[in-house]
């Protein structure tokens, strides 16, 4: 009979460091949850004063350039790989994008 009270202590002390490690994943997925939600706010936002700002403007050239630009520069990705997550620090693919992007700009200007 004791092995048995033995038995269930332990189940019930797994039980309960199971349950403390449920609660701390809820907690992350409720972070990240609401993190996603104020980034897609965030990206509404940027794309709502785009097109009230193209609305005006839709004429000018390179609007798009300078709304990702104003992106990257806020610290989001613009390449296709990380397109809008937070940026750590400089992002080739994007760095080259926006070098691709400024290459037919130029040679409009020129020629």
């Amino acid at each position: 009979m004791q092995t048995l009270f033995k038995h269930v202590k332990e189940m019930e002390s797994k039980l309960h460091s199971l349950l403390a490690e449920l609660q701390e994943f809820k907690n992350r997925v409720r972070e990240l949850e609401e993190e996603n939600a104020r980034l897609r706010k965030e990206l509404a936002s940027v794309y709502r004063e785009g097109c009230g700002g193209a609305g005006a403007g839709a004429g000018i050239p390179g609007g798009g350039f300078f709304n990702l630009l104003g992106l990257y520069d806020e610290g989001f990705h613009i390449c296709n790989l990380h397109f809008g997550r937070r940026r750590a620090g400089e992002c080739l693919f994007c760095m080259a994008f926006l070098r691709k992007e400024q290459e037919p700009a130029a040679a409009g200007e020129n020629g």
